[in-house]
């Protein structure tokens, strides 16, 4: 006779069924994943998406930013200064103000914009100043001797046509092509202000400052004039074309009253003038009030016979160093 099977028949049963409770507890496990998944790539897409189109907004409003700054330069102001510490103003001939247009978070479509207009030919032309000038500004700076000794001497071997070195200089045969990433050196003067990085003994610390000297890149220029602004010439630059500290002293606190209309005699031997055609404008485009972008352009103004215009001499948008905020 045959025995019917017991509870252990029931047990295996149970046990298939287990099974598939475990495949669906899986299948439901997979699924929850990869939506979870799913809904984390949508919402980083639609961040990179976001990222993206506020960075090409802030970028055109940065541009607008340059634009309304070259609507101030194209005025038939002839002097500017800057009145009590003041941001760069615009006088007529006359000493009359011009007043500035708004600077500073500046509405415009769905953002704002700042900028911050400085004087180009406040600082010192790289291919235009004299050896014991450069010095005397990185001595101002704070660097030692030898530091100061090896950055004049490689800045003149990378202007000049030879490839023979100075003494604490450098060339392309003995220094540049020996690097991990080989170049020659210019030999012809700088084109852009960024080649000062390139340049044998300027270090990045020396270039963009630090927490105990100031940025080398905010007193200098390749774009400048054989003469220097006295009326917005920083006092490091006054003192690095060999001013005593009470001629600088006379002149801030000249110049903080009224712009000079004219070089006074005393100072006529520094090579300075009175009126400017070079800026520097940094923009920055903000949305939802904070910085994205931002862009420094150096601009000249010159007659093309029917009135001013406008030259872009450099463009840098979105630079890789941070740039101080807008006044």
């Amino acid at each position: 006779m045959r025995r019917r099977r017991g509870p252990a028949s029931h047990g295996a049963g149970g046990g298939d069924g287990g099974f598939a409770l475990l495949a669906v507890l899986l299948v439901l496990t997979l699924l929850g994943v990869i939506g979870t998944e799913f809904a984390y790539s949508m919402r980083l897409e639609a961040s990179m998406v976001r990222s993206y189109r506020d960075g090409v907004i802030a970028l055109n409003l940065a541009e607008a930013g340059v634009q309304q700054a070259i609507r101030e330069i194209l005025t038939q102001a002839a002097i500017v200064g800057t009145p009590d510490d003041e941001p760069l103003t615009f006088y007529r001939t006359g000493l009359d103000r011009l007043p500035r247009l708004p600077r500073a978070a500046v509405p415009l479509g769905p953002g704002q914009f700042s900028y911050r207009i400085t004087d180009e030919e406040s600082r010192i032309d790289l291919n235009l100043s004299r050896p014991d000038r450069v010095d005397r500004l990185l001595t101002e700076l704070g660097l030692d001797k030898q530091v100061r000794d090896t950055v004049g001497d490689s800045l003149q071997d990378w202007r000049d046509a030879d490839e023979e070195h100075r003494l604490n200089g450098a060339e392309s045969e003995d220094t540049y092509l020996r690097l991990p990433v080989p170049y020659r050196s210019r030999n012809s003067p700088l084109e852009d202000i960024r080649e000062l990085l390139q340049i044998h003994g300027v270090t990045p610390e020396i270039y963009y400052g630090h927490d105990q000297s100031l940025p080398l890149r905010d007193f200098v220029t390749v774009h400048g004039s054989p003469q220097i602004n006295i009326n917005t010439a920083p006092a490091i630059v006054l003192k690095a074309l060999g001013l005593s500290d009470a001629e600088i002293s006379e002149i801030e606190q000249a110049r903080r009253a009224v712009p000079y209309v004219v070089v006074p005699g005393k100072f006529a031997g520094y090579g300075f003038s009175t009126t400017t055609q070079t800026f520097r404008v940094e923009a920055e485009g903000l949305v939802a009030g904070e910085p994205v972008t931002r862009v420094i352009a150096v601009v000249r103004r010159q007659s093309d016979g029917q009135g001013h215009d406008i030259a872009v001499l450099a463009w840098y948008p979105n630079p890789a160093e941070p740039t101080r905020p807008p006044k």
